[in-house]
Parts: C-alpha cells; sequence; structure tokens
C-alpha cells in the first residue's frame, strides 16, 4: 500500500490517498504515518482519506481505522473516508463503521 499526503485543505485539515490494499500487513503502517503527521502537525481537527485507489480492506485494516479514530478523537481529530469504492465500503459497511465516521462512495 501507498500512503501520499496531498496538498491540505486548510491549517486544521490533512488529506491522505490510500493505493493498494490495507490488510495485516500495511496497517501497521497506516496506522504509524497517521501517528507521526498528527504529532508534527498541532490544531489538526479534520484527517480525510482519499480511497479512491484503495483496492480491498481487511478487518485488520478496519481494525486499524477504528483505533486511529479511538486515539485521535480524545485529540479533538475527526477521521473520514472519501471516495470509497464500492467492495471497500460494503466491508466497511457490514463492520458498522458507516455509522462511526464518515464515508462517501466512489
Amino acid at each position: 500500500m501507498q500512503i501520499e499526503v496531498l496538498q491540505d485543505g486548510g491549517a486544521n485539515e490533512l488529506h491522505l490517498a490510500l493505493r493498494g490494499e490495507l490488510d495485516a500487513l500495511t496497517a501497521p503502517k497506516l496506522y504509524e504515518q497517521l501517528t507521526q503527521l498528527v504529532q508534527g502537525k498541532p490544531g489538526i481537527s479534520q484527517i480525510t482519506l482519499h480511497c479512491r485507489e484503495l483496492t480491498y480492506l481487511s478487518s485488520a485494516g478496519a481494525g486499524i481505522l477504528l483505533m486511529c479514530m479511538d486515539n485521535f478523537a480524545p485529540k479533538g481529530i475527526t477521521l473520514g473516508l472519501t471516495e470509497v469504492q464500492p467492495e471497500v465500503y460494503n466491508i466497511l459497511d457490514l463492520l458498522g463503521l458507516t455509522k462511526l465516521m464518515s464515508v462517501t462512495h466512489a
């Protein structure tokens, strides 16, 4: 999986593009990079993951997204996914994550 930091939408926002598969092997990499970015950018309140090129999401990947939400919420940071492909959306919906975070279709 590749993670690319996109141009931010403002001082309090962070936008990242995810490409490839978010699974047990790549999920820790996403968590580590998000944690580093949050620590390096005080005042951030919104992280948006652009998932147009995210082709697969495992339960481990979904677990990392949930862990990010849980760890960032006390800091006032919300996590959202946009441009989510139908296959990935179905997994998020099945696991109930579409009720916990903002998720929009591609």
